[in-house]
């Protein structure tokens, strides 16, 4: 539900061309504050936050702004209760803006998008809290305005990656997830094919998603078809822009491990695990499992591997899957020693975390040979 409801509905640094980016120094601020966050410089994109702010006190970008910030300066939220609460008191103060606005214009596409963001962030908290009617009640208002930014990708090219995300994701996340298909008559059909064409679109016309729309891009190759080295180009690109953001790092070093490049993952393994989270290095030792398992058929150190990443917590939007790994793992070099009865207990541990195509297609495999 949380990776449903944040993509669907979070586009953070979206703005349309009226209003805010008319002022040369907020369109300044606000490109350099991104690109202070992206690269983990949180002192420097929170003063320009401030900065901007300051200079429309009234107006909804900085709150949103600074709600982004704490997601990635405390990831993950849940383990930082003050921060929080800060989070969801500046996407309300962000919400509560774009509406007076809106209500003043419908006609607004930036007032459109604020509200549209700002819903969506809440929504996505409210689900990664098991929230889910509250989650469910914020993103139905969240889709009322998106639906006007997927009429409006000609005008405002910026509207292809929530558009891209949610024909996508309309059909792709409810038939991973059969128990929410109830709630989503609210929502109108999508396409996927039509989603990854948006999707693509915005890694090329677009200028302030295009960090999401390359990191989404990327994840959906990897997680809904199955074909992660299609994913590598587009986080290449990121990598280089911004060789510090943790989760851009995370992602590298598991397209590569998943795409059999293991050499080539090492250096991001390394960095993985100077990182000072338990589930940035507990992601580490999955990969390095994986490694001695495929590729250098080290199996007791593999094991080890696998073994030592369950000591650490993992968490719903990044890693959950990435445990399901260590599992499956698990599994099947207990299949090797012959230990059946222990291999099917930890595929079927591994139906409780794995969502990647390939990895639910693995877990069934497993099943099948006990």
């Amino acid at each position: 539900m949380r990776i449903l409801f944040l993509c669907l509905f979070s586009c953070v640094s979206l703005i349309s061309p009226a209003q805010l980016l008319q002022d040369a120094q907020a369109r300044s601020l606000i490109t350099q504050g991104l690109n202070h966050l992206y690269q983990y410089n949180f002192k420097e994109a929170s003063e320009d936050f401030k900065a901007l702010k300051s200079a429309h006190p009234k107006h909804p970008a900085a709150y949103l702004l600074t709600a982004m910030q704490y997601e990635q300066q405390y990831f993950p939220l849940k383990d930082h209760p003050a921060q929080s609460k800060a989070y969801l008191a500046f996407l309300e103060i962000a919400y509560n803006l774009a509406q007076e606005t809106y209500e003043k214009n419908p006609n607004d596409l930036e007032a459109s998008f604020f509200c549209t963001a700002s819903l969506g962030f809440l929504a996505a908290y409210e689900a990664d809290n098991q929230n889910f009617m509250k989650s469910v009640s914020h993103a139905r208002k969240a889709y009322a305005f998106m639906k006007i930014g997927i009429k409006n990708t000609d005008r405002q090219p910026e509207f292809l990656y929530s558009s891209g995300i949610y024909n996508y994701y309309r059909v792709a996340y409810p038939d991973l997830h059969p128990v929410i298909k109830p709630l989503m008559f609210f929502f109108e059909d999508g396409n996927k094919r039509t989603g990854l064409s948006m999707l693509e679109a915005g890694t090329r016309k677009t200028i302030f998603v295009r960090n999401e729309s390359l990191f989404y891009y990327s994840y959906v190759f990897n997680k809904y078809e199955g074909t992660p080295h299609r994913g590598l180009p587009y986080n290449t690109q990121l990598i280089q822009q911004f060789p510090n953001n943790h989760w851009y790092i995370l992602q590298r070093a598991e397209l590569l491990t998943l795409s059999g490049q293991y050499d080539a993952a090492g250096p991001f393994l390394d960095q993985l695990e100077k990182i000072n989270s338990p589930y940035f290095k507990g992601a580490a030792q999955v990969f390095r499992g994986m490694r001695e398992e495929f590729f250098t058929k080290k199996y007791s150190l593999a094991e080890a591997f696998y073994a030592k990443s369950l000591g650490y917590p993992w968490e719903e939007r990044f890693t959950k899957d990435i445990r399901g790994l260590a599992l499956l793992g698990i599994s099947r070099l207990e299949h090797r020693k012959g230990n059946k009865s222990k291999a099917t207990e930890f595929a079927r541990k591994a139906a409780d975390f794995v969502e990647y195509k390939n990895s639910i297609a693995e877990q069934k495999r497993l099943l099948k040979l006990h």
